[in-house]
């Protein structure tokens, strides 16, 4: 005779009657994904009812522990994850940056398995095939970072019990070397970008100057010269097309002090605008743009066409593997080569751990050290 359990407890029948084999289903709950109800079969074997309530009461008490999970796909609680990103405030290029990472190497592999079904074998694979398709370490760690973040949250939500991906194996990280431009280099581009254009000549100075990044520089206005500092507080971006401004990297304002000669050329530059904008009969005000194409500094420059200017001219001037992003690096190679400590160097530079600056930029001072030390030693050297 078959036994049943009330809703919610699930039902145990024996089939056939005096197998020893009983059939028993039960509800695992709402789907938190599509709010349908889950449901479980599972074949017990015992030789009496009592023993087959006992293995049914484990079954469930182990259902209780896990949660009810749900049956919805990588892609589905990618999806999920990028809106709650997007809530989050997240800026329009980490977001492009995601996404770009989920389009080309997630969507296609894992995309339509189901979390509850994802482990670390399929993530090693999908690791390992990117890595022999010549993808680098970071561009795989980058991909495992975006899929480890999502299924955290997946099991925040109740998705899924564990995350998969903490026990996947990721290849070695190699160390990030900068290619830094010398000194001699980066007058170089800062006078032949002056020489060709007012607007790109400035651009490229100021990063030089102060190693701020292309959007920071971007997004300064009037009012964020101080005197003898710059307040760096916004940061200006380009993505598919759509322009803005957002928050900084680190998501806090920073002080940048300026040098006296520097100091000079913004108040020169000033002048300069002021000028332009009297011949249009416009006016600048505290919150024009540093850097504008408009007359009344309204619009900050365009930055994807400043990055293409700047490396058009590297070209030419033989400079192959310098980019507008490479006088950030010569900022940063030149404060430690300085000796300025990594503190205060991340301090100038925006970033939110000073170990992060030494450990990228240390190999380039050092390297610009051993220089100099040579070029001293081949001044003092005697006849030979």
């Amino acid at each position: 005779m078959a036994t049943r359990r009330s809703y919610g407890t699930g039902s145990l029948v024996e089939r056939p009657p005096g197998s020893g084999k009983w059939m028993f289903r039960f509800v695992l709950g709402i789907d938190p994904v599509t709010n349908k109800v889950r449901r479980r079969s599972v074949t017990i074997t015992a030789k009496n009812k009592s023993a087959a309530q006992a293995k049914a009461r484990k079954i469930l008490s182990e259902v209780d522990q896990v949660g009810t999970g749900t049956s919805a796909t990588l892609n589905q609680l990618l999806t999920e994850w990028m809106k709650f990103q997007t809530g989050r405030g997240r800026s329009p290029t980490t977001l492009n940056g995601y996404q770009s990472l989920i389009d080309h190497h997630i969507k296609g592999t894992l995309g339509n398995v189901k979390i509850s079904d994802l482990t670390p074998h399929q993530l090693d694979t999908l690791y390992g095939k990117s890595s022999s398709a010549g993808k680098s370490p970071r561009t795989i760690r980058n991909i495992h970072n975006v899929i480890s973040a999502a299924l955290n949250q997946g099991v925040r939500w109740g998705w899924i019990d564990k995350n998969p991906a903490l026990r996947a194996t990721l290849p070695e990280a190699n160390p990030l070397r900068i290619e830094s431009p010398s000194p001699e280099q980066a007058r170089l581009l800062i006078s032949t970008c002056q020489a060709m254009d007012d607007l790109l000549g400035a651009f490229v100075f100021l990063a030089a100057v102060t190693g701020c990044r292309r959007g920071e520089i971007a997004a300064l206005r009037w009012n964020s010269f101080r005197g003898d500092v710059l307040i760096i507080g916004q940061s200006a971006y380009a993505v598919k097309g759509v322009t803005g401004i957002k928050s900084t990297k680190t998501g806090r304002d920073r002080v940048v002090h300026l040098d006296q000669s520097v100091q000079e050329w913004f108040q020169y530059w000033h002048g300069q605008c002021v000028e332009r904008a009297t011949e249009w009969g416009v006016h600048l005000t505290p919150e024009s743009f540093v850097l504008s194409s408009q007359p009344d500094g309204s619009r900050f420059v365009n930055l994807d066409a400043v990055s293409r200017k700047v490396r058009k001219v590297a070209d030419q001037l033989g400079m192959k593997s310098v980019h507008l992003h490479s006088l950030r690096h010569f900022a940063a190679t030149e404060l430690l080569a300085g000796g300025v400590s990594p503190h205060d160097a991340a301090e100038m530079l925006g970033h939110a751990d000073p170990s992060l600056t030494l450990r990228v930029y240390a190999h380039a001072s050092t390297e610009r050290q051993k220089a100099a030390a040579g070029i001293l030693a081949s001044v003092i050297k005697g006849p030979q």
